[in-house]
Order: structure tokens, then C-alpha cells, then sequence
């Protein structure tokens, strides 16, 4: 069992980025961003709502004395462009979910795979036609296996700035896969379709509410309850990221401080899930027109062959005239 988080540089191999996320459940990316970076995150925050909307924690996911905002994607452009959109961290949610399409930028001369035989309305494109033997014909589907694709592509899940205030308690430990449940079932072995990130808005330490992971829990069965000395403080310095798969226990600390710790949140979700955040809400089509290309296509504006498609608009950007649907 990991003591602590393995840490990594932004030049890190993603190999062994993922390697230590599949055997622990989460990592730290070291100063991907510069700290003043994530000052202009919040200074958009503040600009962009009202203290009604910055809303004071209180129940058992989120404890008193603790503040959020959520719909980070729809009053902070340069959380989208500069956080969500982080290369790094699409190198490691395209390498954790696997999608069909992947986000991050691809080799020059290296397009998405296409397969033979295949239905062109389906989600991985790996449904094959088959003729029954009688003049007629039905789909046939074909897994994907470990090698993937899990999804044809990821949307974001949630946006949320986290704040932790003194004098509050630790927050529950929990998955996210939990919302889920019990459509997707808890198995430690299913494929990963959440990717969760956050961002060090100020320094992260233990004794200010630094995320707390359980390393390895990701492995766990539900019921198995989490000891003390079987969870880690994500300290780390401000401008860096904890990043977590979506079984493994994790929760803000408390923090014995004056001022607390900021953290900007984002989830990374394979696109046949809902979002657990409405972005069509938090981000209507005008803001979402402000944005870039790839800013609108990872708050959701795209589809895949067969699902999230609006006739009449374009299947790789629905803000744009176009083909999506299957019919």
C-alpha cells in the first residue's frame, strides 16, 4: 500500500503517469500551471457571480463552513481554455478512458481508426453487419477489450471551484462512481469512465483541507471502510493537480488554518454517461460560442454516431450547421 501519492513532473511519460494510476488510484502532476494562472481563474470567479451563487457548504458531501461555485465552464473562459484543456491532461484522460476519438492533439499523419464492416451509427463503430441466412441482415456486436476503445468520446462531468473553510470537518470519503449507481454496478474491474482532476488554486497541505485519496481503494469492494492510516493528504504546491480514478475513496480535508485551501474541479466523463453537471445549462450555446473549438467540444457539443446527436447540426460541433443524425 502506497504512503503517499507518487508525484509527477509535467514531462513525465504518460506511461508511467497511467501505470501509477492504475496501481494506486490517483497521482500529483507538479506545477503544470503557473500559480498566477490560477489567480486569474478566480479573479473570473469573483467577476462572474454574485455571493448568493458562491453557496456555503452544509450537508454530509460537503461540510459547513465550506464554499463552492459551480458552472465553472460557463464564467470562466480561462478555466476551459487553460485548465480543462490542459495537453497534459487530455494525454492522460485520453489514456485512462480510451476514447474512439481521442483529445488530445494526434501525431501529424495519424487519423481516428476506422473499421471494416461495420454499422456507421454506432458508438465505437464496432457493430458488424451480418446477413442471417435468410435475406435479411442484423448487427452483430463485438467488445472492445482492455485495448479500448471504452467510449467514442469524453464530455465534462462537473465544474466546480471547492473551498475549504476553517474550523470545518473532513468531507466523506467517496466515489464518484457512486451517482451512478445502481445502473452501473461497484466493480473494481469494469472499465474506467471518469477521470477527476483538481487543480491547486493555493497551496495544498495537511493541515488547510488538502484532498484526501485512498490509495489502492479503487481495488476494494464497496463495503470494505477505510482506516485512518489507509488514507494520504494530496499536499502539493499551488498551480499542481491531484488526479483520481473514479473508484478510489477520496474527500477534502478539514483545516485547522484561518484561510483554507481553493481547488478548481473537473471530471472527465465517457460520453454514453450523463454529465453529472447540466453544461447545457451552465454553458448555453451563446457563451459556449465564445469559447474554442475544442472548448466546445469538450463541455459537450459534439456527439457520436449514434448518441447526443441533434438533426441538421454538425456531428463534431453542434453549435455549426451539419450531418449527425443516424437517419
Amino acid at each position: 500500500m502506497a504512503k503517499s501519492l507518487e508525484s509527477f513532473k509535467a514531462g513525465a511519460a504518460n506511461d508511467d503517469i497511467v501505470e501509477a494510476l492504475n496501481r494506486d488510484g490517483g497521482v500529483i502532476m507538479l506545477n503544470l500551471a503557473p500559480p498566477e494562472l490560477m489567480d486569474e481563474v478566480y479573479d473570473e470567479l469573483l467577476a462572474n457571480t454574485s455571493e448568493h451563487e458562491r453557496e456555503a457548504g452544509g450537508d454530509i458531501l460537503w461540510p459547513a463552513g465550506n464554499k463552492t461555485i459551480g458552472g465553472l465552464a460557463g464564467i470562466s473562459p480561462t478555466y476551459v481554455e487553460r485548465l480543462v484543456l490542459h495537453p497534459k491532461m487530455l494525454e492522460i484522460a485520453d489514456a485512462i478512458l480510451k476514447p474512439h476519438d481521442p483529445m488530445s492533439p494526434r501525431p501529424p499523419g495519424v487519423d481516428v481508426p476506422e473499421a471494416d464492416n461495420v454499422w456507421p451509427y454506432t458508438s465505437f463503430r464496432r457493430m458488424e453487419v451480418v446477413e442471417d441466412g435468410h435475406g435479411g441482415q442484423q448487427l452483430r456486436a463485438h467488445g472492445t477489450g482492455d485495448e479500448g476503445p471504452y467510449c467514442h468520446h469524453y464530455n465534462l462531468g462537473a465544474t466546480v471551484m471547492l473551498e475549504v473553510g476553517r474550523g470545518s470537518k473532513n468531507q466523506c470519503l467517496h466515489r464518484e462512481t457512486t451517482i451512478y449507481q445502481p445502473w452501473v454496478a461497484h466493480l473494481p474491474q469494469i472499465h474506467e469512465f471518469i477521470l477527476s482532476v483538481n487543480w491547486a488554486g493555493s497551496e495544498f497541505r495537511s493541515d488547510n483541507g488538502a484532498t484526501r485519496v485512498v490509495p489502492g481503494s479503487h481495488h476494494w469492494p464497496e463495503d470494505r471502510i477505510a482506516q485512518p492510516n489507509e488514507v494520504v493528504d494530496a499536499e502539493m504546491p499551488k498551480g499542481s493537480a491531484v488526479v483520481w480514478l473514479s473508484r478510489a475513496l477520496h474527500g477534502a480535508g478539514a483545516s485547522e488554518l484561518d484561510e483554507g485551501r481553493r481547488a478548481f474541479f473537473a471530471s472527465y466523463v465517457a460520453d454514453w454517461a450523463r454529465q453529472e453537471e447540466n453544461q447545457y445549462i451552465a454553458v448555453p450555446p451563446d457563451v459556449a460560442a465564445k469559447l474554442s473549438y475544442e472548448g466546445q467540444r469538450i463541455i459537450g457539443y459534439r456527439c457520436g454516431p449514434s448518441l447526443g446527436w441533434v438533426k441538421g447540426r454538425d456531428q463534431e460541433n453542434l453549435l455549426r450547421d451539419g450531418t449527425s443524425s443516424p437517419l
